[in-house]
This record gives C-alpha cells, sequence and structure tokens, in this order.
C-alpha cells in the first residue's frame, strides 16, 4: 500500500518510462504517483535510436495503461491557492513544472524532478517540501526489488539513451551513477 503521495514532473516521467521498467518502478516503491494535466500532454515521447541522419526516431510514450491501473494519476489545478501558486510559478518555470510544484506545496506531496531551477525553488522557498530525483528514485527502486549491477547498468542506459539523460557531476549521486554505466 502507497505510503507517500509523489508528483513527478515531465523530465523524470520521461526518463523513467525510458527505462523500460517504468511498471515495476510505479508498482514497486512506497508512493502514490501522479503528475499533472501540463506533464501529461508534455511527455509524448522517448528517442529511439535508428540509422537515420540524425541517430534517433521519436517513440509515442503509452500512459493509458499506467492511468487505467492507478499506478499513476492525472491531477489538475483545483483550488484558488493552487491556481495563484501556479502563475507566480510559471514566470520561473515551465507550466509543468509549475503546476506540478503548485500542487505538491500545497498537497504536501514530494515532488520528483531533476529541473535544477525547481529544485532550487523548492530549497530557497518551500524547504518543508521533500524532493527526489530520477537517481535517487532509480537507485530506491533498485535496492527494494533487488536489481543486478549489470540489468541496473541496463535500465540507466536506457534512461542515458532514450531519454537522452546526462546527469552533472554535482549530484549526490553522480559517482554511483557513473560507477554502475562504467560496470
Amino acid at each position: 500500500m502507497p505510503e507517500v503521495a509523489a508528483i513527478i514532473d515531465a523530465c523524470s516521467l520521461i526518463n523513467f518510462y525510458a527505462s523500460a521498467f517504468f511498471e515495476s518502478i510505479l508498482r514497486d516503491l512506497l508512493f502514490q504517483f501522479y503528475i499533472v494535466e501540463q506533464v501529461k500532454n508534455e511527455s509524448l515521447y522517448i528517442r529511439k535510436p535508428d540509422d537515420s541522419d540524425r541517430g534517433f526516431d521519436y517513440e509515442p510514450t503509452m500512459l493509458d495503461r499506467y492511468l487505467n491501473s492507478d499506478l499513476l494519476k492525472v491531477v489538475k489545478l483545483e483550488t484558488d491557492d493552487e491556481k495563484v501558486l501556479f502563475l507566480n510559478l510559471a514566470d520561473q518555470l515551465d507550466d509543468g513544472e509549475a503546476a506540478t510544484l503548485a500542487i505538491a506545496i500545497n498537497r504536501n506531496m514530494t515532488v520528483i524532478t531533476d529541473d535544477k531551477k525547481a529544485i532550487r525553488i523548492l530549497r530557497r522557498d518551500f524547504p518543508t517540501i521533500d524532493y527526489s530525483t530520477t537517481l535517487d528514485i532509480v537507485k530506491e527502486w533498485s535496492e527494494r526489488i533487488l536489481i543486478g549491477n549489470i540489468d541496473l547498468k541496463k535500465v540507466l542506459n536506457n534512461i542515458l539513451i532514450h531519454a537522452n539523460y546526462l546527469q552533472s557531476g554535482k549530484h549526490h549521486l553522480f559517482s554511483w551513477w557513473k560507477s554502475i554505466l562504467e560496470i
């Protein structure tokens, strides 16, 4: 039974989807996962390598299965407080991140994001709101289901390739991420 409500922004949702273990991530962690309508509309595809000049094509994300099973739920801005906060945050963030933060702050949900500006705003203005990054969630998931390092490398490579995910050396799990990819 999920213990914590967590709301995922577009970049992290695409990362999890690209992992090829999206359902397991949603099912096997002690979270009830949510996204805002804006994130659903922004998270349209992942990259698939091919032989074209560009080196990749796009594959549509198919979220209906996860939404229909309630592993992932869509929420909307409802209260005046959420709408006002959204408008204030939208001056600094994309609509998906702004709506994600506005709902998380007003409903005391954990935010899952890799957006540096969103993290800075949470740290500075809303320090009581918990947040996690893609790597935090993938590491927690991998430890929970006891996935081996070879399979974990496949997960991280999928995120790297299909979501175009790169992490800076400043991330607290950078060494972990790099060490798994080098296996």
